[in-house]
Order: structure tokens, then sequence, then C-alpha cells
């Protein structure tokens, strides 16, 4: 597997034989569906098999030598043809249906479940819209091969064989007369596969950037519409529609060149009709059995035009599915199942000598400090020294170079994330809130979290008094990112959620950062009765935080450079000292706290 340049992992090679493999696997579980509709399917090759000589029983016998006895009989077949082929498409389409949600349900599950798993630095290596892609557009063109192109394809080499016999039972030269349309059909169709599968891979990733062009302009268009950039915003837009119609183009040139095969077998058509017609002359042939060979003829032609349409669609599809299984094979963090479980009751963290780097640049070199149950200790430091890389080594979203990281003493670098991640609790900067309930949005589906303890958790972040007083209490639905809130009701709730499971670990990633002096005061008073016997880390740049830590660890470069109390280190470290000043003359040292 090779990285690509923006770090992403690039999709492993996958033969179309393994594709096929593991889209058979999906279908687990609903394969009697899937059989299901393989019996109607069958079941309607052989109606369409049976119907053109029932026609010609009732032309010729019927109506030409006048056996009224066979009348009935024949028109019952004909009606009862009429109904199998009825009921065979809406069972069939049922079980098909079945059989293709459930497995797109299963490959969408996977592909969300490995957004969440695969590492973090790999996740924002690509556009967000590339994943949505492939949970909608991608999975919609997939369905295809379980809905219709395999049914079609089946069917058709069901009626393939049985057209052809019938062609030599009738006259041998007809039969090969049609035989030998097939190798051009053959022909064509491999020459264009190779280019439709990668014109399908193209028209997906277009769908993906597409996607995510749209995902940031509905996202930014407050942004978009105060520096009135709709103009710039609709040529972007414009730009990734006219690359996605371009490709889709090009699927459908391949498509059709193609099929152009198809006019071998007119050709052959026009001679088989030409001589079955002078036979009907002659008096060798009767018209029924002209009738049913031309019915048959025209059925030879049906099976070779649908294989060949849907031959295009697998490709496209065969292209596709490399596109999300390159995806899903990603490399995901410590494995779920093999990962060490940690057992911690009390917090006490140490980091011991770590090491980092984004490629070639370093970002954390040796660094050490403890943290102790009880003792808020704060990361302080110029942009770029390294304290939010270092909460997303504590967090497992990257794994260090060199040292380790120790919770109660167990090292977990080969520690499950999960287990990690339950023993500490996090308030961004940026808390993201969820379209629902302010209930729904502090236990975040946590099974083992109760009502009362998300109500507990709401009165230690300082925001029980603000939620019981919303319309609907701890049932109000708070909109997409909490646009129905302030910025500090947003954070308190936030805080809220990172205490509800009990952590013994809190981080605070500059929690306050961007709020009003009132707001911060009231999260200050949360995160207060949040922190309280708990291990707390804190990254901060406001003095008034950085004051009330236990002991700050000054980064500068990824190295510490000193630690101790706030008139400790002002005292004797001259960068301490300057970065507390420039703060003072831009105002940021107040606080009503």
């Amino acid at each position: 597997m090779t990285a690509s340049a923006t770090g992403v992992a690039a999709p492993p090679a996958i033969s179309d034989r393994e594709i096929a493999s593991r889209l058979w696997g999906y279908l687990r579980g609903w394969r009697l569906d899937y059989a299901g509709a393989a019996a109607m399917t069958a079941g309607n090759s052989a109606v369409l098999l049976t119907r053109p000589w029932l026609l010609h029983v009732l032309i010729d016998d019927v109506f030409g030598k006048q056996d009224r006895g066979l009348l009935i009989p024949t028109l019952l077949g004909i009606a009862g043809c009429g109904v199998a082929l009825g009921l065979a498409a809406v069972f069939g389409h049922w079980f098909h249906t079945r059989a293709a949600e459930g497995a797109m349900s299963r490959m969408r599950q996977e592909v969300l479940q490995q957004a969440q798993r695969i590492p973090i630095g790999d996740l924002r290596g690509r556009r967000t819209g590339d994943v949505v892609s492939h949970l909608t557009a991608d999975a919609a063109v997939i369905s295809t091969v379980y809905l219709h192109a395999v049914s079609v394809v089946c069917a058709n080499a069901l009626r393939l064989p049985g057209y052809l016999v019938i062609m030599f039972v009738i006259d041998w030269r007809l039969g090969l007369i049609t035989v030998a349309t097939l190798p051009i059909h053959a022909l064509m169709a491999t020459r264009v596969r190779g280019r439709t599968q990668a014109a399908g891979r193209g028209v997906q990733n277009a769908m993906g950037r597409l996607s995510a062009v749209m995902t940031e302009l509905v996202g930014g268009a407050r942004d978009v519409k105060a520096f009135n950039r709709q103009r710039w915003a609709g040529e972007r837009l414009d730009a990734e529609t006219r690359t996605l119609w371009r490709a889709r183009v090009r699927v459908a040139l391949l498509g059709s060149l193609g099929r152009t095969a198809h006019l071998a077998y007119w050709a052959a058509l026009i001679a088989i009709w030409a001589f079955l017609a002078d036979a009907v002359v002659a008096g060798t042939v009767a018209v029924g059995f002209l009738v049913a060979s031309g019915q048959y003829l025209l059925q030879v032609g049906g099976p070779v035009r649908n294989v060949l349409n849907e031959f295009v669609q697998i490709q496209v599809v065969l292209g596709t599915s490399r596109r999300v299984f390159g995806f899903l094979d990603t490399p995901r963090e410590v494995d779920e199942s093999t990962g060490r479980s940690l057992s911690v009751t009390r917090g006490e963290l140490q980091i011991r000598d770590v090491g980092f780097s984004y490629g070639e640049d370093d970002v954390l070199n040796q660094v050490s400090f403890a943290a102790s149950p009880g003792e808020r200790v704060a990361l302080v430091g110029p942009s770029g020294a390294g304290k939010s890389t270092l909460i997303s080594l504590l967090l497992k979203f990257y794994e260090p170079r060199s040292g380790r990281i120790e919770i109660d003493g167990q090292d977990t670098r080969d520690a499950s994330a999960a287990s990690v991640r339950q023993s500490i609790g996090v308030v961004f900067q940026d808390a993201t809130l969820f379209d629902g309930s302010v209930l729904e949005n502090i236990s975040l589906g946590r099974e083992t979290v109760s009502e009362a303890d998300v109500r507990r958790a709401a009165v230690l972040a300082n925001a029980d008094d603000f939620i019981t007083a919303l319309e609907h209490g701890y049932d109000t639905n708070i909109g997409e990112r909490g646009v129905r809130l302030s910025g500090g009701q947003v954070q308190r709730i936030a805080i809220a959620r990172a205490i509800v499971g009990d952590p013994r670990i809190l981080v605070l990633d500059e929690a306050t950062s961007s709020l009003d002096a009132e707001s911060e005061w009231l999260v200050q008073q949360g995160l207060e009765r949040a922190s309280a016997g708990r291990t707390t880390l804190v990254i901060a740049h406001r003095l008034a935080t950085v004051r009330q830590a236990d002991r700050i660890v000054f980064l500068d470069g990824g190295r510490v450079r000193d630690a101790g109390r706030h008139d400790e280190l002002y005292a004797r470290n001259d960068h301490y000292r300057r970065l507390c000043d420039l703060q003072l003359l831009r105002g940021e040292a107040s606080s009503p706290a």
C-alpha cells in the first residue's frame, strides 16, 4: 500500500475476482432472498422460451388446421404466461430489493465505522464529501449490481442457450448465422472493459469532489455572503459540475461504443427474415412457424443487448467498488479485538520522553511531565509548540514516534483506543453538538448513562439552570451544531458530556478562548466543579486560566522548556514572561473570576 501526497494511503490493488467475492460477502443473511430472486428469474426465462411456441401452435394448428381441441389449452397457456411473467416480475423485484438494500446497509455501516476507526490523520487527509459520497453515491451505484445488473446477466445467460437450441431446431443454418454474431459482441465488450472501469471511477471521484464543495459552500454560506463571494462560490460549483458532466458523458460514450456490435446482430436478423420469408412464399414454412421464429429471433437479440448494457454498468460498479474498498482497507487504529483494555481507577498520568513528527518535521521531542489526581496542569506555549499534538497522542489519534504515555502506570501504546478514551473526558474549543435533544447530546447514546447521570453532570457543568429553563427542558431539540444555543451554553453542555461517564482524566483544549467575559465566567465555574478530584490537563493562552493551574508546563519548539507555577515562571523564564506580556498588551489577562 502506498501513500499519496496528502498522506492518505492509496487504495490497494484489488482484482475483479476479489471485488466480486467481497460484494457477494455482503449478501450474508440475505442469500435466501437472492435465491428467491434467482428462482423468479429462471421462471421468467422459461416462460419467455415457451410463449413464442404457443403462438406457433395457435396460428398453425388451431387456426390453420382448425384443431378446436387445442384452442382452450393454448389460450390458457398464453394467459398463464402473462400471469407468470407478472408474478415473477413482482416477487423478483421484491426479493432483489430486500437483498440489495440489506447488503448496502451493511456496506454503509462498515464505511461509517471505518470513518470512526481509521487514524485521524488519514481521515483529515480526505475530503468530507468523499466519505459522504461512499455512503451515498458510491453505495447507490454498487446497489445496481445487486438490484439489477447481476439478475439481468444471469437471466440472459439462461435464456441465450435456450434460444440458440431452438434456433438450431428450427433450422441449423439459422442457428449458425446467429452464433456467428456472438464473437463480435464479445470482442467489443473486451476492448472497452478497462476504459469503462477507469471512467466509472472518474465519475465517482467527481461526485465526491462535488459533494465536498457543496458541503463547504452550504456550511460556509454566512462567510460567502458576508464577503460578497456568491459569484466565486457559483464558479467553484460550476467547475465541479462540469467535471462530473464530462465524466458521465465519457461513461455513456464508452457504453455506446460497446453496443455498436449490435449492428452485426441486426444484419444477421435481416438475412434470417429474408430466408424465412422466401420459405413461406415457397410453401415450405407455415405462417405460424414464421411468427414464432421471428419472436425467437427478436428475443435472441434481447439477451445479447441486455448483457452488453449491463456489462458496461458492471465495469462502472467494479471501478466504484475499488474506491470504497480502498477506503475500507485503510489501516485502522489498534485493533479493538486484540488491544489491551486499560483498568483506570485514579487517573495518574505520566508522559515519558514522548517524540512525534508529521513526516520529516519534528513536533514533539523528548517531552516528559506528570499529572496527578486532583491536580490541574496547564500546557502553555506559542502556536506550533506541540500542545494540541500532545493531546491528540493522549487520545490515541496518533501514536508516539518514541517514548510512551502511561495512565495509572499502564502503557497506552498497545491498549485499545476505546479503553484509553473511556478514561478521558475532553472539551474542545469548537465543541460539536448534534441535531437532537440536550439529553441525547450529553449522553451521546451511552447505554450505561442514565437520565439521572446526565442531570448530575449538567449540574456540575453549571448547565442545569439554563437547560431546565428551555421550552422542553432536557428534551429540547437544539438544532444542528447547537444553533439554538449561545456559545457559553454549548460549552457547558460539552463539559457535561465530557464528565457524564465519570472519566478520571479531564482534558480542556482552549475550552473558553472564544467566549465573552460573562460566558467565560459561567463556563469557568462549571469547569471548577467538573475537574474536582480528576487529573486535569488544560491547553490555554489566557492568563486568567493559566493562573488557576497548580502547575504550568511551558512548551516551545516541541520541548518542555520549563515547569512551575505562574509566578515562578514569570520571574525566571524570559520566553514565558514575553508570552504573558503580549497577552497583557492585548488585554487578555483580565477575568471576572
